[in-house]
């Protein structure tokens, strides 16, 4: 399927073969196909993928060809045969991805996975900060929920829609922080986690929260430190040295614009209405 996209102002023609969990996800950041596309995105199935030639200095799968106007990722089974490959302009403007369906356990999953990573490696290029969190739009501001994965961050903003009027769910995984007028503004994109569940919207930030799994629903201010190593743990790190200039400033940004909280929460309604508490300081909520 050769479509084009405009995703959060991106626009990106991709060519990619499962509709699993892409279809009723993707289908609202279509663009009219006479539109022009700075980007291009295009998988490529094989019966056998040969292994690419040079040099490479990784010690372990996946292995990284750097050249001079390219670079080469590929990843091999057990048996070394190629079972992906992604070749891609030093600018990210064309990625080819090769798979190898008959090597994979299940293709569908791999193409979206390699196609969201590229996507944000873009997105990354184009200003953006993508964000390891659950995103949800309420009083037409986003709140994020970030922890590492199965630690709570979608239940949390489960709680949120269900007991919240007026709350709704942006982006469920891998939402999209960019400055814009000297504002944060959170983007949605279709690439965002196995569950697929995004709206294609945005909206200013209005705070992040760092959840932990515990028993006290205690939220509190955190540290600059703590803001530190969590939103370093949780953004997408560029291995582009060039890039780790604007990302820092935009971190920077983040820690003295937007209110920063941490909970030890229980995963009850409890812990959302302390949440809720901290971040409007006691004004109403309804359910």
């Amino acid at each position: 399927m050769k479509k084009k996209y405009n995703i959060a102002g991106i626009k990106i023609e991709l060519n990619y073969h499962y509709d699993d969990f892409l279809k009723g996800n993707i289908e609202s950041y279509l663009m009219h196909e006479d539109e022009a596309c700075d980007y291009e995105i295009q998988v490529f199935l094989r019966d056998e993928i040969e292994k690419p030639e040079g040099s490479t200095n990784s010690k372990m799968n996946p292995y990284i060809i750097f050249g001079e106007k390219q670079r080469i990722i590929y990843a091999l089974n057990a048996n070394g045969d190629v079972k992906e490959l992604i070749t891609h302009s030093n600018d990210y403007r064309y990625t080819k991805i090769e798979m190898n369906p008959s090597l994979l356990k299940n293709p569908a999953e791999v193409e979206y996975v390699m196609l969201g990573v590229t996507f944000l490696e873009i997105a990354l290029r184009c200003g953006f900060l993508p964000i390891h969190a659950a995103a949800i739009l309420y009083r037409d501001e986003a709140i994020l929920f970030s922890a590492p994965s199965q630690t709570g961050k979608s239940t949390h903003a489960k709680i949120w829609v269900n007991n919240f009027e007026g709350a709704e769910l942006l982006n469920d995984d891998k939402p999209l922080l960019k400055l814009v007028d000297n504002q944060i503004i959170v983007y949605s994109s279709p690439f965002s986690g196995k569950t697929s569940i995004n709206q294609n919207r945005h909206a200013p930030l209005k705070s992040i929260i760092f959840l932990r799994q515990g028993l006290t629903n205690i939220v509190s201010p955190m540290t600059e430190e703590g803001k530190i190593e969590n939103l370093m743990r949780n953004i997408l790190r560029p291995d582009d040295a060039d890039l780790w200039d604007q990302v820092l400033d935009k971190i920077a940004k983040l820690m003295h614009q937007i209110p920063i909280y941490q909970i030890e929460a229980t995963m009850e309604i409890e812990a959302a209405i302390a949440v809720h508490d901290m971040i409007y300081k006691g004004d109403y909520y309804e359910n």
